[in-house]
C-alpha cells in the first residue's frame, strides 16, 4: 500500500470481528499523523426493510466509536456513519463503492481495513476488499494488528451447526430410505458428513448468522406463503392457457426493471423466481435488487407493478407490517424499457439493470447512527 497523504483522516470499514478494537486503535493513531480524524463507516444493505434491522448494525458501530474515543486524545474528531440503509448493496464492489464515494466525498487520505473484516457471514477471503481497492487506486492498510490464531467464534459455531444439522438430515434422507434410518452405518457415517459439511460451509452457505425467532418466524409465515404462491401460478396459468388458445393469439410483450422492495439476498433471489414460476412473468437479469423483467401481455404487468409477486415475499420475510409498503409502481420503483408504455428510444434495456451506486450520496450516506437514515 502507498503510503497515506496528510490531506485528511482515514476511514476504517467497520464490521463485528475480534480484531475491530485494535485496528480502530491503529486508525486512530494514523489518523493523528495524517492530521485528520477517523471516519467508522459500516455498509448495511436493507432497502425498505424495517429500522429495526439495523439495531445490531448500531451496536456494532457505537463499540467501534466507543473504542475510537477512548484511543483518541480530547477533541479529536470521531465520525460514525451508516450507509445504504434505503438500498440493498450486492456484493464486494458495491461496497467498496461507497466506501470510496465517502472518501472522496470527505476528502480522506485513506482506508485501515481490519484483517479479519468481512461483509457479512462469509469468510474474509472469499470476500476480498484489498483487490478492490487497489483496482480503484485508492489508498489503503491492513491494520498490522494480532489475529491471535484461529479460533471459531460463536456466530462460526452456530452457523456450523446450522450447517451441520440439514447435512446430517439430507444424508439421512437418502441413505435411511436404503439401508434404514436407524442402520448405524447410515448414522455414523450421516454425523461424519454433517461435522465435514458444517466446518466447510459455515462461512459459505450463510448470508448472515441465523437467529432462532426470525428463523421461526419465517418458517411460520412460509407455511401461508406456500399456498399463496401456488394460488398464483393456478391463476397465471389460466390466464396463460386463454393466451395461448385465443385464435387471435393475444400476446403484447413488455420488458420492465424493478427494484425490489427487499434487503438480502435470499429475498431477492425469493422475489425473482415467485415471478418466474408464475406463467407470463419472467425474471430475466438481476443485478443487486434491480431486476429486469420480461411479461407476456399487460395484464402481467399490471400484476407485476402492483406488487402481487412482491408483498408476499416482503410478508415471507419481515412480517404483517411490510405489506403496507405501495407497490413498485406506486413507489416509483419500476420503470417501462420496452412495450407501450416504454420511451420510444431504449439504447440497452440490459444496462438498465446496473444502477451507478455512489456513497457520497446524501440520501444513503449522511445518515449516522442517530436514525437520520428511516425509511
Amino acid at each position: 500500500m502507498a503510503e497515506m497523504s496528510d490531506r485528511g483522516g482515514v476511514l476504517v470499514p467497520v464490521a463485528p470481528s475480534p480484531t475491530l478494537e485494535e485496528t480502530v486503535s491503529h486508525a486512530v493513531d494514523v489518523a493523528r499523523e495524517t492530521g485528520g480524524g477517523i471516519h467508522l463507516v459500516r455498509t448495511v444493505p436493507g432497502h425498505h426493510v424495517g429500522r429495526e434491522t439495523l439495531e445490531s448494525d448500531e451496536q456494532v458501530l457505537e463499540r467501534a466509536e466507543q473504542r475510537a474515543r477512548e484511543a483518541s486524545p480530547d477533541g479529536f474528531p470521531v465520525s460514525a456513519t451508516l450507509l445504504g440503509a434505503q438500498r440493498y448493496i450486492a456484493g464486494p464492489t458495491e461496497h467498496v463503492e461507497y466506501f470510496l464515494g465517502y472518501a472522496d466525498k470527505h476528502d480522506l487520505a485513506g482506508i485501515v481495513v481490519d484483517p479479519e473484516y468481512s461483509i457479512d457471514a462469509t469468510a474474509p477471503t472469499l470476500q476480498s476488499l484489498e483487490s478492490l481497492f487497489a483496482d480503484a487506486g485508492f489508498t489503503y492498510e491492513i491494520a498490522p494488528v494480532s489475529t491471535g490464531g484461529w479460533r471459531p467464534t460463536s456466530g462460526e459455531l452456530l452457523r456450523a451447526s446450522v450447517a451441520g444439522v440439514i447435512a446430517f438430515g439430507f444424508y439421512l434422507v437418502l441413505g435411511g430410505t436404503v439401508y434404514g434410518f436407524l442402520d448405524p452405518f447410515v448414522l455414523g457415517s450421516g454425523v461424519v458428513t454433517g461435522l465435514i459439511a458444517g466446518g466447510l460451509l459455515r462461512n459459505v452457505a450463510f448470508e448472515t448468522t441465523p437467529s432462532v425467532g426470525p428463523v421461526l418466524s419465517t418458517i411460520g409465515r412460509g407455511i401461508l406463503f406456500v399456498p399463496y404462491l401456488l394460488w398464483e401460478i393456478t391463476k397465471a396459468n389460466v390466464q396463460f392457457a386463454y393466451v395461448v388458445l385465443h385464435p387471435r393469439l393475444p400476446i403484447d410483450p413488455r420488458l420492465d426493471r424493478v427494484d425490489a422492495a427487499v434487503g438480502s439476498g435470499m429475498s431477492v433471489t425469493a422475489f425473482a423466481n415467485s415471478i418466474t414460476l408464475t406463467p407470463g412473468t419472467l425474471t430475466v437479469d438481476a443485478h443487486g435488487h434491480h431486476l429486469l423483467i420480461h411479461s407476456l401481455n399487460a395484464s402481467a404487468q399490471e400484476d407485476l407493478f402492483e406488487g402481487v409477486h412482491e408483498r408476499p415475499v416482503r410478508y415471507l420475510f419481515y412480517g404483517r407490517e411490510s405489506l403496507e409498503l405501495p407497490g413498485p409502481a406506486e413507489r416509483g420503483d419500476a420503470e417501462p424499457l420496452i412495450g407501450p408504455d416504454a420511451p420510444d428510444v431504449v439504447e440497452d434495456a440490459t444496462n438498465a439493470t446496473t444502477t451507478e451506486t455512489n456513497g457520497a450520496d446524501e440520501s444513503d450516506g449522511g445518515a449516522g447512527t442517530d436514525g437520520d437514515d428511516d425509511e
